[in-house]
């Protein structure tokens, strides 16, 4: 199948920047800027038999010699759709931005707008939700919260980071280890509090981006109340990463959770999710159980993130196959660089085993901010192809 963009408009803006991950020639009319040179080429070049060919389009044109050599014109204007063409709405009423990436272009994205609120100029101003969590313990999840947060703060984006490690207050742990600095806490908060009244500004803590940390030991805060301060945080943060306590298959749908009132009602409402798996024979197999849990309530894959992290000193990995669960994000090798790192309570340094990984997490989380996993992906020699075949 090839799927094209022509012209511009909301829902037409929206796919293009959804597609950040692909070469822009994937998706456009290798010939001229106007439009009427463009629909000349597309007679140029019917649409074989046995394949299909689909434009998005929200420019005049005469398009019914187009449609008559086999593409699918699918208007995305304002306007009654011209002879030729059919109203995405038509085909597609339902659909969400995420869905028409996937189903058209191969693209997983986490982009749960409705193309009927797109096309009406309905856009949420809600930030980004990524609970991070993982089925077991060793995988780092800490680490790759904070390194996720320093690289989409790199990017402009901004980021509030949320402790929700209840029994250890990890990210506490990290940057105050002494216990030493009055902070404020995710217990601060109250319904109808401002959402700042519970975190600590980056600057104090020597980064770029603010952090929301666990209630102290023994001062009792229950996943509605995260859930519910979460809901606030996403109007004045654009990206929240929740460090979330690790979950197993039967905390799914348990009442008291982290799993069952958090992670599930997010994700049922159209929020993604990372999974970070260690690597290993039995600690992979735990991972497919709970996230074939997860397939069996019919979660979308769209909306799960897996990373798999490499202990130090695992020498025969191989990589699980979980298409069927989700999008496979990529590899993490802990180093003992890495560790050395930790140990002295250093920030913001590079490793080369992990980079390449959080990069992808971002870029499918957010890819309208321009992160760029391609630049570390080795470029493959590609068979020269027709030019309606090509990619």
């Amino acid at each position: 199948m090839r799927s094209l963009i022509i012209g511009e408009s909301s829902l037409l803006d929206a796919l293009r920047t959804r597609l950040k991950s692909i070469p822009a020639s994937v998706y456009t009319v290798p010939v001229g800027i106007q439009v009427e040179e463009q629909a000349r080429f597309l007679v140029e070049h019917p649409v074989p038999s046995g394949q299909r060919g689909v434009v998005f389009t929200n420019s005049a044109a005469n398009w019914l010699p187009v449609s008559k050599s086999g593409w699918e014109i699918l208007w995305c204007g304002e306007n009654n759709p011209p002879y030729g063409t059919t109203g995405v709405l038509e085909r597609h009423e339902a659909w969400t931005v995420g869905d028409i990436a996937k189903e058209y272009w191969g693209v997983h994205v986490v982009d749960r707008r409705l193309v009927s609120d797109v096309l009406a100029g309905k856009v949420s101003a809600v930030g980004v939700l990524l609970p991070v969590t993982s089925n077991t313990g060793g995988v780092g999840k800490t680490t790759s919260c904070r390194r996720l947060a320093e690289r989409a703060t790199q990017m402009g984006v901004r980021t509030l980071l949320v402790d929700g490690n209840l029994a250890q207050s990890s990210q506490r742990s990290f940057f105050d280890p002494g216990m030493r600095l009055e902070v404020p806490t995710i217990a601060t908060w109250r319904g109808g509090m401002r959402p700042q009244v519970a975190a600590t500004a980056g600057k104090h803590l020597g980064v770029g981006y603010d952090v929301v940390f666990a209630p102290p030991a023994g001062v009792p805060v229950t996943w509605e109340t995260y859930r519910r301060y979460v809901r606030q945080a996403r109007r004045l943060w654009q990206l929240v990463i929740i460090d979330l306590d690790r979950i197993n298959a039967d905390d799914l749908y348990t009442h008291g959770t982290a799993a069952g009132d958090l992670l599930i009602p997010n994700v049922m409402a159209g929020d993604p999710f990372l999974l970070i798996v260690r690597a290993g024979r039995q600690t992979q197999a735990d991972a497919a159980n709970l996230l074939g849990a997860l397939r069996a309530e019919e979660i979308p894959r769209e909306l799960v993130g897996i990373k798999d992290t490499v202990p130090i000193g695992l020498k025969d990995y191989r990589q699980f196959d979980y298409e069927e669960y989700g999008t496979f994000l990529g590899v993490e090798h802990m180093s003992v660089e890495a560790a050395n790192h930790l140990n002295n309570g250093e920030m913001g340094w590079a490793d080369p085993c992990a980079d390449m990984a959080r990069e992808r997490v971002l870029s499918w989380l957010m890819p309208e901010v321009g992160f760029d996993p391609m630049k570390y992906e080795v470029k493959q020699r590609k068979e020269k192809r027709s030019w309606f075949h090509r990619r």
